[in-house]
C-alpha cells in the first residue's frame, strides 16, 4: 500500500478538492446538552467546517447509515417501471473508524452477497451506494471508555476495506491508499503530499500500539473471568441470569440503531399520491413485534429474551451463518443505553454465572 505524508492545511485543500465533485461528509465537534463535543458527520459545503476534527474514536453515527437508510421507498405500484429507482450518488465519507469497516463486511455478505458471499441475490439499492461510497478511515487517536475492539478481534486502526485510511501523528498525517477508488481520489494531487519519511512511520505505529494497550487496560475487568475466546463464545446462559443482565433496558432499542452491523428491517405498503408505495425500514429485535407472528404468536415475547437473541446473533447467528462475528467493539451501545446497560459487563455476567452453576 503507497503511503504518504500530508499536513493540516493541504489536507483541508484535498477535501475541498473532493467536494467539487462528491459529496463529501466530515467528522465534526458539535455541543449537545450536557455541554460536551461529540464528532457526527456533516456535509462539506463550499468550504470544510471549521470544526472538523480526526482525533478520537467512533463517531456517534455508524457508516452503514449512507448505504442503508433508516428509511427508504424501495416500490411503487401499480406501476410499468421494472427496474428499481436508486438514488447513490458518489459519496466520500471521511472518519469511518476500523471497527465500522468491519461492520460494513456483513452489510457486503448480506445485501451484496453475490461478490462477497455464496448467495444468488444483491440489494440494488445498497449495492449501487456501496460501489459510489468512498471510504476514508480515520485511525482512533484515543480509546473511549467504551471501546473493546481488541477483544473481539479487532484494533483502532484498518487493515482492510478502506480507500484511503489518515493517520493522525503531530505536524500532519500519514495518508495510506488501500484500493483503485483511492488512487481515484488522490489523482492529481500529488502537489499537496510529500513521501512518508521512516519517523512519520515510526511515530504512527508508536500511537497505534500506546490506543491498543490502553483499549486491553481497560477491558481486562470485562474479559479476563471468560475463558472462550470472542469466536467460540456460547450465551446460552439461565433465564435468571439474563433477566439480571436485562434489569435495567427500557426497550428503546437505541441498541440496535446505532449498532453497524444490525442489519434487519421492515417492509411497510402505504398509500401515495393516488398510488402505493414500500418503504424498507429499519427493523430493531428488542421491539416486542420482531418476532410476533400472524395468529398473535410470539416466539420472544419477554425483554430477556430479546436480549439474548440480540447479543446471541452478534456472537453466534452470525458467526455460524456468515463466518463472522458481528460485535465490533464500537461501544455505541453502552454509550446510548438509557438504562446504562454495558453489554460487556451482561456477557461476563451470563457467561460466568453459567459457569458456575454448571
Amino acid at each position: 500500500m503507497r503511503e504518504v505524508f500530508i499536513g493540516r492545511e493541504n489536507l483541508l485543500k484535498l477535501i475541498g478538492r473532493w467536494a467539487k465533485d462528491h459529496r463529501v461528509y466530515v467528522p465534526a465537534k458539535f455541543d449537545i446538552m450536557n455541554h460536551e463535543e461529540t464528532p457526527d458527520y456533516e456535509q462539506v459545503g463550499d468550504e470544510v467546517p471549521e470544526n472538523m476534527t480526526l482525533e478520537g474514536a467512533a463517531l456517534a453515527t455508524n457508516p452503514k447509515s449512507f448505504i442503508f437508510y433508516p428509511r427508504e421507498v424501495v416500490a411503487k405500484y401499480p406501476s410499468g417501471e421494472s427496474d428499481a429507482d436508486v438514488e447513490a450518488p458518489e459519496t466520500v465519507i471521511v472518519g469511518p473508524r476500523s471497527c465500522d469497516l468491519r461492520g460494513l463486511r456483513k452489510f457486503d455478505k448480506v445485501y451484496w452477497s453475490t461478490e462477497h458471499f455464496t448467495e444468488e441475490y444483491d440489494d440494488p439499492f445498497i449495492v449501487e451506494k456501496r460501489k459510489n461510497l468512498f471510504i476514508v478511515s480515520v485511525d482512533c487517536s484515543f480509546a473511549k471508555e467504551t471501546c473493546f475492539c481488541t477483544k473481539v478481534g479487532g484494533q483502532p486502526w484498518p487493515t482492510e476495506g478502506f480507500d484511503l485510511n489518515v493517520s493522525p501523528i503531530d505536524g500532519g498525517y500519514i495518508l495510506t491508499v488501500g484500493s483503485e477508488k483511492g488512487e481515484k481520489l488522490m489523482s492529481g494531487n500529488d502537489d499537496l503530499v510529500t513521501d512518508a519519511l521512516p519517523e512519520h512511520l515510526e511515530a504512527r505505529d508508536k500511537r497505534r500500539r500506546s490506543v491498543t494497550e490502553a483499549i486491553d487496560r481497560q477491558n481486562a475487568e470485562f474479559f479476563d473471568e471468560i475463558e472462550s475466546s470472542y469466536d467460540k463464545l456460547d450465551l446460552e446462559g439461565t433465564k435468571e441470569a439474563w433477566a439480571y443482565a436485562t434489569q435495567n433496558c427500557v426497550a428503546c432499542s437505541a441498541c440496535n440503531r446505532c449498532c453497524p452491523t444490525c442489519t434487519c428491517f421492515l417492509l411497510v405498503d402505504q398509500q401515495s399520491d393516488g398510488a402505493y408505495e414500500r418503504t424498507r425500514n429499519w427493523d430493531t429485535c428488542l421491539s416486542i413485534g420482531y418476532a410476533r407472528t400472524g395468529g398473535g404468536g410470539n416466539a420472544r415475547p419477554e425483554l430477556p429474551q430479546r436480549l439474548e437473541h440480540r447479543l446471541r446473533c452478534k456472537f453466534e447467528y452470525t458467526r455460524d451463518r456468515y463466518g463472522l462475528v458481528t460485535c465490533t467493539g464500537c461501544g455505541r451501545c453502552i454509550d446510548v443505553c438509557m438504562g446504562r446497560i454495558d453489554m460487556r459487563e451482561a456477557m461476563r455476567h451470563v457467561l460466568t454465572t453459567e459457569k458456575a452453576e454448571a
